[in-house]
């Protein structure tokens, strides 16, 4: 596993235990005392503006990075990337069981997703309270949150990333020729049409031709499935950064 694949691996590990932290309650919105809770630390009415500063900044931070590294949100941080990196990868997608993996994991995701959302705002023991009450609120929006995560990875999967994310929306916005991106270099012929860039690309893209459009996240797989192809060290695949380009031409 290359070094890059590794790093992304660790965020998104952390990432996931972010998520987690939230119905164990580390991290959530108290309407008992007004307050919101972050680890240890809880923000009163009267400096809850730190924690939603942090996370306006963090948001602000990921849109400006997306501008020189690309739709580096999509393959360091979300789920859906997950999720497709494994129904997508090369031992799976054209395998039996993918069927069976696609809706055993869509089903796992969603449920953990929409737990995370509403236990942000109720902790687990009381929903489980008010739904034995047959609170019908709380079950609607439990409800629709679940099937609604469940159509996204079971029915749209990359199509939604593609055309529907608000974030490939704003990246396609943002992304300049100084946006990093994937280049698809042959020039010595050495590629043997093993397809193995393609069969490996999560969101199902032609990756010798369409790694430079707003649609490729960088997740660098391409490049380690060409290097399985080619040998260690040979990969026709690379991690661009244009501004690196530019200025080593004006040195």
């Amino acid at each position: 596993m290359a070094k890059y694949t590794k790093r992304r691996r660790i965020i998104q590990g952390l990432s996931l235990l972010v998520l987690a932290s939230i119905p164990l309650r580390l991290l959530c919105f108290d309407f008992e005392t007004d307050s919101i809770r972050a680890y240890g630390a809880e923000f009163g009415l009267s400096t809850m503006f730190y924690p939603l500063f942090a996370i306006v900044g963090l948001l602000l931070y990921v849109v400006i990075l997306s501008m020189k590294k690309g739709r580096i949100f999509c393959s360091h941080m979300c789920p859906m990337h997950m999720f497709l990196e494994t129904v997508n990868s090369s031992g799976n997608r054209n395998s039996g069981r993918r069927p069976l993996l696609v809706w055993g994991l869509a089903i796992v995701l969603s449920l953990f997703l929409a737990e995370v959302i509403l236990s942000f705002f109720l902790p687990i023991s009381r929903q489980v309270v008010l739904v034995g009450e047959g609170h019908r609120a709380l079950i609607g929006i439990g409800a629709a949150i679940f099937l609604g995560l469940l159509g996204l990875f079971v029915h749209y999967q990359e199509s939604f990333c593609k055309r529907g994310c608000p974030y490939a929306l704003i990246q396609m916005l943002l992304q300049s020729d100084r946006t990093r991106y994937m280049e698809f270099s042959n020039p010595e012929k050495t590629c043997t049409n093993c397809r193995g860039c393609d069969n490996v690309c999560p969101f199902n893209l032609r990756a010798r031709f369409e790694s430079r459009g707003t649609d490729c996240t960088n997740c660098n797989l391409c490049a380690e499935a060409c290097e399985v192809e080619l040998g260690a060290g040979n990969t026709l695949f690379h991690l661009i950064d244009a501004q690196s380009v530019e200025d080593s031409v004006f040195r």
